[in-house]
């Protein structure tokens, strides 16, 4: 059986954006997709990007969240002597 896969339109609407920035993802290569058509003749290249490779690219751009700061602790003042 084979698994689904996804157009850049799909994958845009999954993440909120523009299809032109899914593309740029693919021609950089931040974004593993498959040319399944044909592109001659001058024809437009139809990507699908596999479920894996969605994965792997979500993955990559994963922050993580930042350590809470360590609290200071404070040093004990010098007792002060006082001559007069």
């Amino acid at each position: 059986m084979l698994t689904p896969h996804y157009t850049p339109k799909e994958v845009a609407a999954r993440f909120r954006c523009k299809v032109e920035k899914i593309l740029a993802w693919i021609a950089s290569r931040e974004l593993i997709a498959i040319q399944a058509g044909s592109n001659q003749n001058g024809g437009k290249p139809r990507w699908l990007i596999s479920p894996e490779a969605l994965e792997d690219f979500e993955r990559a751009r994963t922050t993580v969240p930042a350590p809470k700061p360590v609290p200071r602790r404070r040093r004990n003042p010098a007792p002060v002597k006082s001559y007069f």
